[in-house]
């Protein structure tokens, strides 16, 4: 199977689309009881227009999953992140953002990861660029956005400042410009908010309702364990592949993959001050993993890489149907 997505024509790109609808089949077939917790103020709005459980909404996550491949096969792409331009990126992100049932939901936090991805394209762009005001304003504007749908994703905004730090020279005048790109989506929001005779509610739903420290509502069992174990066996691959990442790569990619380390690290810290963390709560380390795991992939023999694939998939099919394979 992967050896179709070892390209990047147009008419492999479509078949992500099909990747993407069969391995969220589930969510049609097999009923989860599932609600959103601790979403931002745009997710509110969001969910009050089209809901969170139903057919539109799991029309919506595919649609995301798809845009959000693309533009990281781009992304990789342009950055010459990995020796060979392939789908794979986008392949495993749709692979690891479909992982468990509750990733099938429309998350706030798929939401979030568009415009965290935008940014991270934006963050990477400014590397020896001689102008790149544009750049770094949108790093901090499209990370705000993404914490209006999931708020702990504003902690993204350091990682755009230690971003700079790794890309470019010191400049006070550029990391204000992230700080004041920061500003812009919760200055508007706030008053559009107030001018809706909303102020209360957003203030409430942004901040308020999304504070806490290390509130985890996993419930502790043997499905969710596994679960936890496995994104974990993921993140120990991408950590423990630090010098296949920067093997004979020049210092512009060496870069941009140590961003994509610290984007780990900073997405580690969200647990610390979100509130209402459920199982979707992995999904804020999905963008790197993708990215990171498409190339452990790109490097291996196509017969293991084969292998290893189907067994991924495998063991994501039995998460999603356990209801059924798995009954109590």
């Amino acid at each position: 199977m992967l050896q179709f997505f070892r390209t990047n024509q147009l008419l492999f790109s479509i078949l992500l689309s099909f990747y993407a609808v069969v391995l969220h089949l589930a969510a049609w077939v097999v009923p989860v009881d599932w609600q959103p917790v601790g979403y931002g103020y745009l997710s509110g709005l969001m969910y009050n227009w089209i809901g969170y459980q139903g057919i539109t909404p799991s029309i919506v996550v595919v649609v995301l999953l798809c845009f959000h491949a693309t533009v990281l096969n781009a992304i990789v792409a342009n950055n010459r992140l990995d020796d060979v331009v392939t789908l794979f990126p986008g392949l495993f992100y749709i692979l690891i953002a479909s992982a468990l049932p509750e990733f099938l939901q429309l998350s706030p936090l798929h939401l979030a990861n568009t415009f965290y991805i935008i940014a991270l394209s934006e963050l990477f762009k400014v590397y020896k660029k001689p102008s790149a005001a544009d750049n770094i304003f949108n790093v901090g504007f499209w990370i705000a956005v993404g914490s209006l749908f999931y708020f702990s994703y504003l902690i993204f905004i350091i990682l755009g400042l230690v971003g700079l730090n790794i890309l470019r020279a010191f400049s006070l005048r550029e990391r204000l410009m992230v700080l004041c790109g920061a500003l812009v989506p919760y200055i508007l929001t706030g008053v559009a908010a107030y001018w809706m005779d909303n102020w209360a509610g957003f203030v409430q739903q942004q901040f308020a309702n999304n504070i806490g420290f290390l509130d985890v509502r996993i419930p502790l069992n043997t499905t969710h364990y596994l679960q936890i174990i496995f994104v974990a066996i993921f993140l120990l691959l991408a950590i423990f592949s630090y010098g296949l990442y920067n093997a004979k790569k020049n210092i512009q990619v060496q870069k941009k993959f140590t961003v994509l380390y610290w984007s780990l690290f900073f997405a580690a810290l969200t647990l610390l001050f979100q509130a209402g963390i459920q199982a979707d709560h992995l999904l804020v380390v999905a963008v790197p993993l993708g990215i990171m795991i498409s190339v452990n992939f790109t490097r291996m023999p196509n017969r293991w890489a084969e292998t290893w694939h189907l067994l991924i998939v495998l063991v994501v099919l039995i998460f999603q149907y356990q209801q059924y394979l798995l009954p109590e």
